[in-house]
């Protein structure tokens, strides 16, 4: 399920054609991805950035309960860069449309 759906931008006064909004919701979860993974290795010790790569072939599923249980604030660091992100949206909607 995409995080920045149509309703989320006409919350917000910016009203796309699909192909725009489908090109920014790729955008939005890439920069989403790089933000969150960049905060997580912040948080990882050196011994779980090393547990965490031996995981690089996992399925999803495994690496997702590797980080609830090795990273105590996973929740709150997605919480926050998607707030960042969607604040940064609403501050540049002008350039959008």
């Amino acid at each position: 399920m995409p995080i920045l759906t149509k309703a989320i931008l006409d919350n917000i006064g910016i009203q796309l054609s699909d192909s725009d909004y489908a090109s920014l919701a790729e955008h939005f979860e890439t920069t989403l991805n790089e933000r969150v993974v960049n905060e997580i290795a912040l948080e990882l010790t050196p011994e779980q950035a090393e547990e965490l790569a031996t995981l690089d072939h996992a399925d999803d599923a495994t690496v997702l309960q590797w980080l609830q249980t090795n990273v105590q604030d996973l929740s709150e660091i997605i919480s926050d860069e998607v707030d960042i992100l969607l604040g940064e949206l609403t501050e540049n909607s002008e350039a959008l449309e």
